[in-house]
Order: structure tokens, then C-alpha cells, then sequence
């Protein structure tokens, strides 16, 4: 009804909600995928992976081109999401999966 989409975190060893997102499917991947990659400044650009449960593959490759274009990972992996993960969460889950560059003490 609300169409409310949340976005699972993973800070300090500990998953938690962050922003709850709302309106069209695709629109919020859209709007999350830019959010989380942000100007890339502290991200490592080896390689990032979009890992799915039973997206459907056009929305999957709409999120891939999106990523390409926002940042030059050296390689990006398309991946299916674990039975626990797709359990948990539910069809049409999908994250950007990536590296943060850590300063150096």
C-alpha cells in the first residue's frame, strides 16, 4: 500500500535498517544505487557485485549499467543471492555489494 522499500545496512558487524525508500521499484533501485555509491571517493574500485533474488534480469541489467556508469569498478559481478538471504528477504531483494576504502591509521 505504501509501497515502502528498506534498505538493509551493515554497520559495525550489525544489520539494521537505514532509509526506507518509497515509490516504484525502479525508481528507488535507482535512487539507492547513487546513494550508496555516492562519489565513489572512498570506495574500492577493484570490484563490486549486484547480487539479486530472482530479480527480473532487465531490471538486474538496468541496475548494472547504472553502476558502470556511476563509477569505473575494474570488474562488476552479477550474483545470485544465497537461499537464506532470499528467504529472509523475499523476491525482487537487491543490493550493491562493494569495498569501503579504510584510512590508514
Amino acid at each position: 500500500l505504501l509501497k515502502l522499500k528498506p534498505c538493509i545496512e551493515v554497520k559495525n558487524g550489525s544489520m539494521g535498517v537505514g532509509k526506507k525508500y518509497r515509490g516504484k521499484y525502479a525508481d528507488v533501485l535507482k535512487e539507492y544505487v547513487l546513494e550508496r555509491l555516492g562519489d565513489g571517493s572512498d570506495i574500492d574500485l577493484d570490484r563490486v557485485f549486484v547480487t539479486h533474488a530472482g530479480c527480473d534480469m532487465e531490471i538486474v541489467e538496468s541496475v548494472v549499467e547504472l553502476v558502470k556508469k556511476t563509477l569505473p569498478f575494474k570488474e562488476v559481478f552479477v550474483t545470485r543471492a544465497s537461499c537464506t538471504i532470499s528467504a529472509h528477504c523475499g523476491a525482487d531483494t537487491l543490493g550493491v555489494l562493494f569495498i569501503r576504502k579504510h584510512p590508514i591509521a
